[in-house]
């Protein structure tokens, strides 16, 4: 049955990209062959239900797509090309084989889109609920890695993206509000994009400083790039969108709090060199983002403090408190 099923599986994702790929799904491991002068990326993210989806919101092809596009957007952040992965499930007791199916389809169709293949895993009992991780590998240029801890005093901080969009379409969810008006809020949250093309031309710019993928939300990831900078961050601006505003209107939500706790945008969040604004943004509006359908955003400044790495706004000191999306908390 297992073996069957590993077949089934494996006839799902045939015809995924196959460069340096040497024996993929079928031995006891794969056997990958990077590229030359290139360096590896490692990531490992997950889908469990009841923690990152319930079935009620989802669809099992949403479900597989979103699995992918989470560790592409953690390579994408750095700069890297997606390559190859495998994945772990914990199937529950009694499932339905065609939901496992519906899964690896939409695994397929985002590794299709963002040029990687799965090339192995394992399946097992789950004593719980559904259970999906995927370890994707990457590979970037030697001599590039834009490293939280490179933010340097003086750079500017900058947001690339659309913030608030997978909270607004998470808490419509969570309530049943079924407003039209907010099913671009709900199919950011189901199938996020990974800002992959604009994460490799952002490594490459001489003055982007540092990077990191904003899963988790704006304040968590400014108070990552503080903690690991040892510089503290000056918040000038929030970027509230008026969609935002919109959405946040028929939630009874504040906008700003959308904007600042919110998680699963996937967007960018990349510190710019002190003097280097002008040149930067110049090229982000003649060519970066042309045609995406993204925004870039000024967010604030890193700043020394001689108290510990922290986070200002409004003039005001926050400690750092790292509020985001917390996969630890059910």
């Amino acid at each position: 049955m297992e073996a069957d099923l590993i077949r089934e599986l494996s006839q799902i994702l045939s015809g995924l990209p196959t460069s340096g790929v040497l024996a993929g799904i079928g031995d006891d491991a794969a056997l990958l062959s990077p590229s030359p002068h290139r360096n590896l990326l490692v990531t490992t993210d997950s889908q469990r239900e009841n923690v990152h989806f319930r079935w009620d919101w989802t669809d099992p092809e949403s479900l597989g797509y979103r699995l992918v596009a989470v560790n592409v957007s953690d390579i994408a952040s750095k700069g890297g090309v997606p390559w190859s992965g495998v994945t772990a499930v914990g199937l529950p007791q009694n499932y339905d084989p065609e939901v496992l199916r519906g899964v690896y389809r939409g695994i397929a169709e985002a590794c299709r889109e963002y040029g990687c293949s799965l090339v192995g895993g394992d399946l097992s009992r789950d004593s719980g609920r559904w259970n999906f991780v995927l370890t994707l590998l990457g590979t970037i240029p030697v001599g590039i890695f834009p490293a939280r801890s490179s933010l340097s005093e003086g750079d500017s901080l900058y947001l690339l993206g659309r913030p608030g969009r997978a909270r607004a379409g998470y808490l419509s969810l969570l309530r049943g509000v079924g407003s039209e008006l907010l099913e671009p809020a709900r199919r950011a949250f189901r199938r996020p994009r990974a800002l992959l093309a604009a994460g490799q031309a952002l490594s490459r710019r001489p003055e982007v400083s540092a990077t990191i993928d904003s899963s988790d939300g704006l304040e968590r990831s400014l108070s990552e790039l503080s903690l690991a900078s040892g510089l503290s961050i000056r918040v000038e601006a929030l970027p509230v969108t008026e969609e935002v505003r919109t959405w946040s209107a028929i939630l009874g939500e504040d906008a700003e709090t959308l904007v600042w706790t919110g998680g699963e945008d996937y967007d960018i969040v990349l510190g710019v060199r002190v003097g280097q604004e002008e040149s930067f943004l110049q090229w982000v509006r003649s060519d970066l983002l042309t045609d995406s359908g993204e925004e870039i955003h000024y967010v604030g400044r890193a700043v020394k403090e001689d108290d510990q790495a922290s986070v200002f706004f409004d003039d005001t000191l926050k400690l750092i408190k790292g509020r985001g999306f917390d996969h630890t908390v059910s």
